[in-house]
């Protein structure tokens, strides 16, 4: 037995809590980001593509079970629990839940199957466990189980009785109407999870590093696996395999028959969660937001460059964990899990592990919480006069600025270290000093004029996607976005926005943004890199869809925007190549992206209904992301002359519920091309003064807005209803002040700028 790293997914923002197997070998995992995401096998290789993100929870999701199909739903249901008590149910194929299930009175934390094929079972950290039924005839709560005395954790359904493990450090087996039957006793701390051998036998682990063999009919422990060296959180069976994760950044797999075992360590500190394939393969979801998949099929194993970013990713990861700080080994201290325990008097301190970072916390009686007080960092060594650093609260800083308030009390203490952003330092100090709000932008440039610090500036995106054929960076489709758009574009390049000079804190910001009256494009390509992708895919598709070298290099050179070759051949050969299939058509929506520039083809194209039935097909979720990234570029540069502009309008309804649905804005890329065709439509409509069209675009636009990261998509997104706002101030009602209020605390400066005239709208 020997697992090799096979795929990795991105996509979640933070620690994955919770995966499960779907009946076709979909993947649904669950997040502390507020959402789970449906993965899709590629077909084409052992990877797996985001298909659709379940929205609906109001605090992070730590668990989720899909329901096979039965008669009742021939697709089954997705059950997600979470932090907010409740559990939501949806349809695979919606990100909308159809049902909320309410009852438990703390976070779900464990949701499984139940006695019968249309129930499940849930576990609460508020000590019981219930059993749903969600038949046609009803969905409500059934049974509750309340047999222990501290949070039940996991609960497993075995020929009809119900077993669950609990922090109480006990597994209680009970009837199926929740009379307990045998209490197993055995673990020295809390069970974390249980899995099923067969109907008489079952798998437990613990925060004691030990896997355990239960018989349920006589209640013996039967086999004590070991391997851990830490709390083990997961554990999962299939066939002869055993699987167990936990805060030691290990995943465990067991051969019960060979009764061999291998650790695989995983570059994130906690791995929260495991399952195994039906082909065998191991996914795991761990505290960096990364689902990996690991498989001992040589088949299946990631490229060998891949494998060694994931070795150096592993080595670099067991460096860090030895990091000691002040004397304290940061891999020894608790998760921020301990922090669901209160303190037990005002003011207590509390070191956690955040990331590889020692954070204190401090136990507020009057808010009942926790409450965040900053990192620990190492001292320098010496005292405060020859480390060159000022001493406060136990904590070393670049500076201590004395802030007067008000005349009539003592100055306040405003430390700051140069590595922090000024307005988020700014900000936690209004927050313990219950200063207004109004404050924020006097006390930042307080810091930045006081501490010399220049504002910080915005760092090129990262590459946006790799080529996901031949790997690394030959050809990405499209280029970097941070170059992405030229000429008209006022954001990047030559042309873009210069924050201005700040003179004084009272100064007025001025709109230098809105109403944005010209349309952006994407215009970057390497058409040579595009001919070898175009060459390379034309070798592999069916003989009706190829084309002749000579004609391949026609079709590229539409791509050129001063080309002569804007003939209807070479326009008809493009659209030939729009047949191709979905995994190697990117190239081809590449150059059409491009030849969108040219009036000519521009009007061919908009003009002939197939060329946006090709694009709508390669919007959709279940799309290559690659694919949806281009169309919605191509949909971007179709508004540069008439026809597209018209088509635009055409589609404005299908169009701007696109933009409201989109559902894979993990991507960054994808964010800011989704964001520039809503900028692109809201001018368009702007020029006809079509407020209602605008309107639609405001709403669609708002319900994806908490998703958007990327600075540049947030920045246009801004300009986007700052343009709307400008033609009609009655829209301002649709948007909330609070929502624009917080990218005052952005790292871009431009973001900053622009959300405060976006907020001078809404005044």
């Amino acid at each position: 037995m020997s697992y090799k790293l096979s795929a990795v997914l991105y996509g979640h923002k933070a620690d994955v809590r919770g995966l499960t197997v779907t009946h076709d070998n979909s993947i649904i995992s669950c997040s502390r980001d507020q959402t789970a995401k449906l993965w899709k096998p590629n077909g084409f290789n052992a990877g797996y593509t985001e298909s659709l993100t379940y929205h609906g929870h109001k605090k992070f999701v730590s668990s989720v079970y899909a329901m096979a199909p039965n008669s009742t739903y021939p697709n089954g249901l997705v059950f997600t629990g979470g932090n907010d008590n409740d559990i939501l149910v949806f349809e695979p194929s919606s990100p909308t839940a159809i049902h909320t299930l309410k009852g438990h009175e703390n976070t779900v934390c464990r949701i499984t199957n139940g006695i019968e094929s249309t129930s499940v079972l849930s576990a609460s950290w508020d000590k019981t466990a219930k059993l749903w039924s969600f038949s046609d005839s009803e969905r409500r709560c059934v049974l509750t189980v309340s047999c222990h005395e501290a949070a039940v954790w996991a609960v497993l359904c075995i020929s009809g009785k119900i077993i669950t493990g609990s922090a109480d450090k006990t597994i209680k087996v009970s009837s199926s109407l929740g009379s307990v039957e045998k209490t197993l006793r055995g673990h020295d701390d809390c069970v974390r999870d249980l899995a099923a051998i067969n109907d008489t036998e079952i798998l437990s682990c613990s925060n004691d590093a030990t896997v355990r063999q239960w018989s349920i009919v006589t209640g013996e422990c039967l086999n004590i696996l070991y391997g851990h060296p830490n709390f083990v959180y997961s554990i999962f069976i299939r066939g002869d395999l055993i699987a167990s994760s936990g805060e030691d950044r290990c995943c465990m797999v067991w051969h019960r028959q060979k009764g061999d075992q291998q650790s695989i360590t995983i570059p994130a500190q906690s791995v929260w969660t495991v399952v195994i394939l039906p082909n065998s393969d191991v996914v795991t979801g761990s505290s960096d937001g990364v689902i990996r998949i690991f498989s001992q099929d040589p088949s299946r194993y990631a490229s060998e460059e891949i494998l060694e970013s994931f070795e150096n990713e592993v080595a670099s990861m067991t460096q860090t964990a030895e990091k000691q700080l002040g004397g304290i080994k940061v891999s020894d201290l608790p998760g921020v899990e301990s922090l669901t325990e209160p303190g037990t008097k005002d003011g207590q301190t509390r070191l956690v592990r955040e990331d590889n970072e020692i954070i204190c916390y401090s136990w507020s009686v009057a808010d009942k919480k926790w409450n965040k007080m900053g990192n620990v960092v190492g001292g320098s060594g010496g005292s405060t006069e020859t480390s060159g650093k000022v001493l406060y609260e136990g904590k070393e800083y670049d500076y201590v600025f004395n802030v007067d308030i008000e005349d009539d009390k003592g100055p306040l203490k405003l430390p700051y270290n140069k590595s922090e952003d000024p307005w988020f330092a700014a900000q936690a100090f209004i927050h313990k000093h219950n200063l207004p709000q109004g404050y924020l932008e006097q006390v930042a440039y307080f810091i930045i004029n006081n501490s010399k610090q220049t504002q910080p500036t915005v760092q090129a995106p990262p590459p946006e996607f790799a080529d996901p054929f031949t790997g690394g960076n030959r050809y990405i489709p499209g280029g970097s976005s941070s170059q992405a758009v030229r000429g008209a574009d006022p954001f990047t390049g030559s042309n873009r926005y210069v924050p201005m000079e700040v003179s004084s804190c009272d100064t007025p910001v001025k709109n230098e943004f809105f109403p944005q009256t010209t349309y952006l494009r994407f215009d970057q390509a390497n058409l040579k890199q595009i001919l070898d992708k175009l060459t390379s895919f034309n070798n592999q598709v069916a003989e009706e869809f190829k084309l002749s070298e000579s004609d391949l290099t026609r079709v590229s050179k539409l791509g050129e925007s001063n080309s002569s070759d804007f003939t209807p051949e070479s326009i008809d050969l493009l659209k030939k190549l729009l047949n191709w299939p979905k995994e190697f058509i990117f190239p081809v929506l590449d150059i059409l992206r491009l030849a969108l520039r040219n009036n000519t083809a521009n009007t061919a194209l908009c003009c002939d209904k197939l060329t946006f039935g090709y694009l709508k097909d390669n919007l959709q979720s279940d799309s290559p992301i690659a694919n949806q990234i281009l169309s919605f570029r191509a949909l971007c540069n179709m508004v540069g002359h008439k026809a597209g502009e018209n088509l635009i309008i055409i589609q404005r309804d299908y169009l701007s519920e696109v933009i409201g649905n989109c559902s894979n804005l993990s991507n960054k890329s994808l964010q800011i091309a989704v964001v520039t065709l809503a900028l692109n439509m809201c001018v368009v409509f702007h020029k006809n003064n079509d407020v209602e069209s605008q309107s639609i675009i405001l709403l669609n636009l708002l319900s994806i807005l908490p998703e958007i990261t990327d600075p540049e998509a947030l920045f246009r997104a801004l300009v986007t209803l700052g343009t709307i706002l400008t033609q009609s101030r009655d829209l301002g009602s649709c948007v909330e002040k609070s929502l624009i209020e917080k990218y005052f605390l952005n790292n871009s400066d431009k973001v900053r700028q622009c959300s405060k005239c976006v907020l001078a709208l809404l005044s």
